[in-house]
């Protein structure tokens, strides 16, 4: 099995090679605020005394709940608390919603997942929780009904409990693992034998089927906390990543048949000791999805470090194998780790990774009280740097639910975290643009107008190439800790003033490709070629648009690098074909 030590000059030399084509930029550290009472996130979580399950709450989502173009905030509010529905009020600020839209329920909420699982176009949200009396699992199961309301069907769906011997529910990730084209539901259960582990199938009918046996393991005892969906091989297929606790993460590798195989082992992963959250990015710019893993750093004295303590950082290797190279890249230590999440702050085309730590019970002494969120700041040769005080990030209170998101339409990403028993903290990024360049691009993808392919292009492969870089993201959605981030393919571009094409590769295996894009702004695409304006719908607009950016253009329509008359007729035989 791999180790730091063992393969740290070929990993180094590896790692140099595939970034040495990044774009050039002069050293520059991450500028981010605290912009938490300015924009009006007052939720404070509410906890009970004692340490254990209680200490491990504090769940956010964030999702375009009114589908008007900027992220809102649904926030846990704990036992003692209602939660909240934070509406983006597109200035920078927020309103509470959550009476209004039905959700201002106080129980204990622990995790959110946002994905339409029932394909009408709104995002809906699932939330584990132990209810109001802690005694009896009461997950929820949001649905959309798109006029401001939500309304709650997870008993009718089958996925109100995930275990009949009392509470148990962390995270939780929404994924097409079939490709049947709906959202099937993973969820994480912490109890030692409650089988509160579980794997759902959706369906397609609003109901759900459990499926955890066709994972081929018995996770009964895996006290896990974060699962996610993703497409590690390129095969279109997604994994099953589950980071649990105790030396017990699992990598289950997508059988394409409905089915998994439990290849932890075999792949190089599970080393993490702790293994609470996680973070995917390409943090080599190889084109391979990699997969960080927050956990514990303690020591047993001053110079002994516990055997798999701290973060881990898996670089991908290609056919399910992995190499471990959290220290070498300087990203191991970052005291009781949970919540993650990867993001380009400084749009150079280098993702970096922020984390939030602490923990409070008294049975594990003071050092972990006042563990401050990290930044780790991607040096683009292999290494990172911890840059939290330089750039901003003061945050020291117990983190646990982190999410990364634009919400004020600026495309700079920007930080929410989660306190367990504490406030918000939010962070806006004030980044400036770095000596050669801070362009970018921020993608959408809309699926309503075709059919088999899963809402809001759950497992899409985005990639863009802009000057002399090729940068890849994958739409995944998946559990930070008990959070889920921004829904989007976000690219840092650097001095690159266009990008030359982008390339969405969908899991039914069709291919979007769009040529000469400006930077700078946000942009929605959807499978079916005629959905110019990626509207969800085939309608005269479509045409218009197109036309509109032909004229400008744009309207490169068989992404050749030009636009030409063979454009226009291609785009209109494409439209009449419909979808």
């Amino acid at each position: 099995m791999p180790t730091d030590h063992r393969h740290s000059r070929a990993l180094c030399a590896a790692i140099l090679g595939a970034t040495a084509a990044l774009p050039s930029a002069l050293a520059q550290t991450a500028q981010l605020s605290d912009q938490t009472a300015s924009a009006g996130l007052t939720a404070i979580h509410t906890t009970d005394p004692g340490g254990g399950l209680r200490s491990m709450s504090g769940g956010i989502a964030v999702g375009d709940f009114n589908r008007d173009g900027w992220q809102d905030v649904f926030v846990l509010g704990g036992p003692h608390a209602p939660d909240k529905l934070y509406i983006n009020n597109h200035d920078g600020t927020f309103t509470d919603r959550a009476t209004q839209w039905g959700v201002a329920r106080t129980h204990w909420g622990f995790a959110l997942a946002v994905g339409d699982f029932n394909n009408d176009g709104w995002p809906d949200v699932y939330i584990t929780s132990a209810g109001t009396d802690s005694l009896h699992c009461h997950h929820l199961l949001y649905v959309n009904n798109g006029n401001g309301t939500f309304t709650d069907v997870a008993a009718t769906a089958g996925v109100q409990s995930t275990t009949p011997l009392g509470f148990d529910g962390f995270g939780a990730a929404w994924g097409d693992y079939d490709l049947d084209g709906d959202l099937d539901l993973a969820v994480a259960g912490y109890q030692y034998g409650s089988g509160g582990n579980k794997l759902f199938r959706n369906n397609g009918n609003g109901t759900f089927t459990d499926a955890t046996s066709s994972l081929g393991y018995n996770l009964q005892n895996i006290p896990s906390f974060s699962p996610r969906f993703i497409d590690m091989d390129g095969d279109r297929y997604p994994e099953l990543l589950w980071v649990a606790d105790f030396h017990s993460s699992k990598y289950f590798v997508n059988n394409r048949n409905g089915t998994f195989t439990e290849a932890t082992a075999a792949a190089g992963v599970g080393l993490d000791a702790n293994g609470m959250g996680m973070a995917i990015g390409d943090f080599d710019n190889d084109g391979r999805p990699d997969w960080f893993v927050t956990s514990i750093f303690t020591t047993l004295g001053p110079y002994q470090v516990v055997p798999g303590s701290g973060n881990m950082l898996y670089l991908n290797q290609g056919n399910h194998h992995f190499t471990q190279a959290a220290s070498i890249a300087g990203v191991g230590q970052s005291g009781w780790g949970w919540g993650a999440v990867a993001a380009d702050f400084r749009n150079i085309g280098r993702q970096d990774i922020a984390a939030t730590n602490g923990w409070d019970d008294p049975g594990y002494g003071t050092q972990f009280l006042a563990d401050p969120t990290c930044v780790f700041q991607n040096n683009g040769n292999g290494t990172f740097a911890n840059v939290a005080p330089a750039c901003g990030v003061t945050h020291s209170g117990q983190g646990r639910g982190m999410v990364e998101f634009d919400y004020n339409n600026d495309g700079r990403p920007d930080l929410l975290i989660a306190s367990n028993g504490g406030p918000l903290t939010l962070y806006r990024n004030d980044t400036p643009p770095a000596p050669g360049g801070s362009n970018w691009l921020r993608i959408f993808l809309n699926t309503r107008a075709s059919h088999g392919i899963a809402p809001d292009g759950y497992g899409a492969h985005v990639v863009v190439t802009a000057g002399p870089a090729v940068q890849h993201r994958w739409i995944s959605g998946g559990s930070n800790y008990l959070s889920q981030s921004e829904l989007s393919a976000h690219f840092g571009l650097g001095a690159a003033p266009v990008a030359s094409q982008i390339r969405v590769e969908w899991p039914d295996g069709s291919v979007t490709l769009r040529a000469n894009i400006p930077a700078n702004r946000t942009i929605t695409l959807s499978p079916c070629p005629g959905d110019w304006n990626a509207g969800g719908e085939l309608n005269v607009q479509d045409i218009f648009d197109f036309l509109n950016d032909w004229f400008a253009g744009g309207g490169d329509f068989d992404a050749s690098g030009t636009s030409s008359i063979q454009d226009i007729f291609d785009f209109l035989n494409a439209w009449f074909a419909g979808c």
